[in-house]
C-alpha cells in the first residue's frame, strides 16, 4: 500500500481524515467509497439533465439525497455549499443559482476523481 494514502494531502474535496475518523478505519472508507462513486456519478448526470430542463425542484430533490454521505466524505465547506444550494435552488432558476449548482457539480466531480485515486492507491 502506498504510504501516502492515509495522509489526505493530495485531496482537496475528499476529507480522508474525517472519513476515517467517522467510519473507524481506512478499510471502512475503501468499502464505502466505491458505491459512493457509482451513485454520485449517476446523481451528477441526473442533476445536469435536470438543469438542462430547468427543473430546479428536481435538482433540489437530487441534492437532498446526497446530504447523507457528503458530510462524511467531503470537507465542511463543500457539505455546507450543498446544503445551502439544496435549500435555495428549488425556487430559484436565476443565472446566479445555475452557476452555483454548476460549481457544486464541479466539486462533486472532483470528489469522484479523488475517490477513484484513493481507491487505486489503496488497492481497492
Amino acid at each position: 500500500m502506498n504510504e501516502n494514502v492515509g495522509d489526505g494531502a493530495p485531496y482537496q474535496v475528499l476529507n480522508l481524515a474525517g472519513a476515517i475518523e467517522f467510519l473507524g478505519d481506512q478499510q471502512a472508507v475503501s468499502e464505502l467509497l466505491q458505491p459512493l462513486v457509482t451513485s454520485l456519478s449517476k446523481d451528477i448526470g441526473e442533476v445536469e439533465r435536470l438543469l438542462g430542463q430547468r427543473d430546479m425542484p428536481g435538482v433540489s430533490r437530487t441534492l437532498h439525497s446526497l446530504k447523507g454521505f457528503i458530510p462524511v466524505f467531503c470537507h465542511a465547506q463543500v457539505a455546507a455549499q450543498l446544503v445551502d444550494i439544496e435549500k435555495r435552488c428549488s425556487n430559484d432558476d436565476s443565472p446566479q443559482m445555475l452557476a452555483q449548482v454548476h460549481a457544486l457539480m464541479q466539486a462533486l466531480r472532483q470528489l469522484v476523481q479523488e475517490s477513484n485515486r484513493f481507491l487505486e492507491q489503496a488497492g481497492g
